[in-house]
């Protein structure tokens, strides 16, 4: 009896290490084949820069569509200055001016921080309106014009004064009352600017608060006579 109890303990341990030693040799493979399934997901898993957030940061807007002189701007304008009244915008000519004429407007005396350059551009827009009633006839609408390279930023700027009326410059304009539907008139605004760095787009937008602003809506080819 003796003899056989110890038998009978001797093959109970054998079966429990055995056991023992499959459990343990399921688990690792287990683990192994985690192991190596997270392994290929890491390898196949896209890897991510810091140079991306950058990179898109840095793409500048698309020029909207390019208008030729003389072509209106397709959608109509409410100037807040006119305190009413959208009118429909056309830029008409671009007339460069001389040296000669940069030192009869005092660019050459300017205050620090004013626009200089050694080349004036007098720049015709037409307004006609479309559409309500002004309030006020006689404003600046050539405050809304911006003179800009292929990047968006000014390169040729309006004086604090702008009048350009000078021998072959702008025209002094006439004195009108008010606006009635129908009406169109040309007015003429002037720009400081370079010879060497001229612009390549003219703009004339209400809304905008920055130079790629500008890029977003339609503009004019820069071509001046």
């Amino acid at each position: 009896m003796h003899r056989r109890s110890q038998a009978l303990y001797g093959v109970l341990v054998t079966v429990l290490a055995l056991s023992l030693t499959a459990c343990g040799g399921d688990e690792g493979g287990a683990k192994s084949g985690i192991a190596e399934e997270r392994a290929g997901d890491a390898k196949s898993s896209p890897q991510t820069t810091s140079e991306t957030p950058s990179a898109a940061s840095s793409v500048k807007p698309q020029w909207g569509p390019a208008l030729a002189m003389g072509q209106p701007a397709p959608r109509l304008y409410e100037p807040a200055n006119t305190m009413g009244g959208k009118f429909e915008v056309t830029a008409t000519k671009i007339v460069k001016g001389t040296p000669a004429q940069a030192k009869s407007l005092h660019w050459d005396k300017r205050m620090p921080g004013e626009p200089t350059g050694d080349t004036p551009y007098f720049v015709y827009f037409t307004y006609t309106l479309k559409e309500g009633k002004p309030q006020v006839a006689n404003v600046d609408l050539g405050a809304h014009a911006a003179a800009l390279d292929m990047n968006g930023a000014k390169v040729a700027e309006r004086p604090t004064v702008h009048t350009g009326y000078v021998d072959g410059g702008c025209p002094v304009p006439p004195i009108y009352l008010r606006w009635d539907i129908g009406d169109s008139r040309t007015l003429c605004t002037v720009f400081a600017g370079d010879q060497s760095n001229p612009p390549a787009r003219l703009a004339w937008s209400t809304d905008v608060t920055t130079d790629e602003d500008y890029m977003k809506g339609a503009s004019w080819e820069w071509t001046a006579r």
